[in-house]
């Protein structure tokens, strides 16, 4: 039987920058690029005081494609991926690079900071589950669309890897055992990568004579190993969690916990274990929280601590370190957000932004966006979009500490070929002007183990207060499957200082991380201990 491509091989080293590709500015970018609509110029034309407790968003700029998939490669671009260069959903045609660092005065700059590049494997990556390999830093993409008969949206089971060292995808020489349309991929502690949920359509492979009229599911998880090809888990097939009952089987919210096993929370509320060893086995635990939509949020904001936004406000806030899940209902937040989307930011606290009251309706745009503190648990209004970002919206932390916002539609009242950049409250300093972040030099080594020690060399002597480690995104439909934040211990001795890496692979799994370091900001108002985070560095844990 053929393998897939080995996800083992010597890792490409990305300190080079990004890879030029011939014919990467199409018309498309061409035509944008005349309009003024491409820019570098992302932060706001001006703030005041209030971007000192709210944010602030810079102004709006065009995407070429709509970015309904988001992926922070290893070398600081961003993939994105899901419609055409019109806005149609269309995934098979296209896919975008973007590069948020981009100065068109730099000598030798490309003449935009977008890429548009034909996808070339077949494979329509409309709603497909994606994440980077801890491995070879290319990005793994499973599933996707298919059309019969001229009628979109059937699962397909094709495996895409795209390459960050040639800018280009391969589709992969065997696919999973089942197709899957909105599932959900997650890395585990050895680097495998388990995939679970999406619609299967097992019973329509393309030969009927109608379109089908019922959809079946792929409730039998599976793990893609490097070195040895795919493994069906089914000691795991469980309808229950991965199937039709309230859409369990769309993209599943499921996260590594620390015990080592994927733990999912379904839309009706209950909590599974799934343990990826063998041919699997999957448990049902103790708990049920309130029922939810597909269309709400969830994330892991700390080790082993998930918050989950149930129908229409409710926070639960789950405790996932001990053998059974201790849930806590927290402060509600302020609106509905069907297809809003939660992001954990470098200072610990957690952003909601975007969504809809009723889902994907423009005339209830949510515009509001608003911060979760852990420490108190208090929610507080921020900053306000210029954009609305229903279905298919998109939001990912940058190495810079801003937060990309895009997308929306495919379909949609509005089709969002923009995106905007958020800037959370620690960038600024009371009067608004922008806080001064401090500035790593370098880390080294920037691979290493758990446990041991690595050294960040600062620009200044000045005292450092936290140093964290957050996952580089992949992020799609109100869900990023691989976000989690951890703080480290340090000591500092002048610019340097000494991190230890994170202990455990089940709380950070294998893979690529910010490294972000940061001090109080001196401008603060009295009694306002406030961190000011550095641009981070990317490292690999390994």
């Amino acid at each position: 039987m053929e393998m897939p491509e080995d996800d083992n091989e010597a890792p490409v080293d990305y300190g080079s920058g990004p890879v030029a590709a011939s014919g990467a500015v199409t018309e498309t970018l061409k035509a944008l690029a005349a309009s003024g609509e491409l820019t570098s110029s992302y932060v706001p034309t001006s703030t005041g005081p209030t971007a000192y407790s709210q944010g602030a968003f810079g102004p709006a700029f065009a995407w070429p494609v709509i970015p309904l998939h988001m992926v922070l490669l290893p070398d600081g671009r961003v993939l994105a991926y899901g419609s055409d260069d019109k806005g149609n959903q269309g995934a098979k045609l296209w896919y975008s690079l973007w590069d948020p660092d981009w100065n068109p005065n730099v000598a030798g700059a490309d003449t935009s900071p977008f890429q548009l590049l034909s996808n070339t494997t077949g494979t329509d990556l409309f709603c497909n589950t994606q994440l980077v390999l801890p491995g070879s830093g290319k990005v793994f993409m499973a599933g996707g669309d298919r059309m019969i008969n001229g009628v979109r949206n059937y699962a397909v089971a094709d495996l895409d890897f795209f390459d960050p060292a040639t800018n280009t995808m391969q589709k992969q020489p065997t696919p999973m055992q089942y197709r899957r349309w909105y599932g959900t991929a997650i890395t585990t502690q050895r680097g495998d990568v388990v995939v679970m949920g999406g619609r299967d359509d097992r019973d329509f492979a393309g030969t009927s004579t109608k379109p089908a009229t019922t959809a079946t599911y792929a409730t039998t998880p599976e793990v893609y190993v490097p070195d040895t090809g795919w493994r069906t888990l089914t000691g795991a097939d469980s309808p229950a969690a991965f199937g039709e009952t309230k859409g369990n089987w769309w993209y599943p919210k499921s996260w590594l916990a620390p015990n080592g096993k994927i733990l999912t929370i379904t839309n009706d509320g209950y909590f599974y274990a799934l343990d990826p060893t063998g041919t699997g086995a999957l448990t049902k635990l103790n708990g049920k929280l309130q029922g939810t939509n597909w269309n709400t949020t969830s994330l892991m904001y700390a080790p082993g601590k998930l918050m989950s936004i149930r129908n229409t406000t409710q926070v639960a806030l789950v405790d996932i370190n001990g053998t059974q899940p201790v849930i806590t209902i927290g402060q509600p937040m302020s609106t509905a957000r069907k297809w809003g989307f939660s992001t954990v930011l470098p200072d610990g606290n957690v952003w909601l932004n975007g969504g809809s009251r009723n889902a994907n309706t423009l005339a209830d745009a949510v515009y509001t966006s608003e911060m979760w503190n852990p420490s108190t648990g208090q929610w507080t209004m921020t900053a306000n979009a210029a954009k609305p970002r229903l279905y298919h919206g998109n939001t990912m932390l940058l190495p810079s500490g801003a937060v990309v916002v895009g997308g929306g539609g495919a379909p949609g009242p509005v089709k969002g070929l923009n995106a905007e950049m958020y800037f959370p409250p620690y960038l600024f300093n009371p009067d608004g002007s922008f806080a001064t972040q401090p500035v790593i030099n370098q880390v080294t080594p920037k691979s290493f183990s758990w446990s041991e020690n690595f050294t960040v060399q600062m620009s200044t002597t000045a005292a450092v207060d936290k140093v964290v480690m957050i996952r580089t995104g992949s992020s799609t439909h109100s869900f990023s499957n691989e976000q989690r934040r951890m703080e480290l211990d340090f000591t500092q001795d002048g610019q340097s200082l000494t991190v230890k890496a994170p202990a455990k692979a089940t709380e950070m799994p294998p893979g690529y991380y910010m490294v972000f370091a940061l001090r109080k900001n001196p401008k603060a108002a009295a009694g306002d201990n406030r961190l000011v985070p550095s641009v981070a560095k990317i490292v690999k844990l390994s």
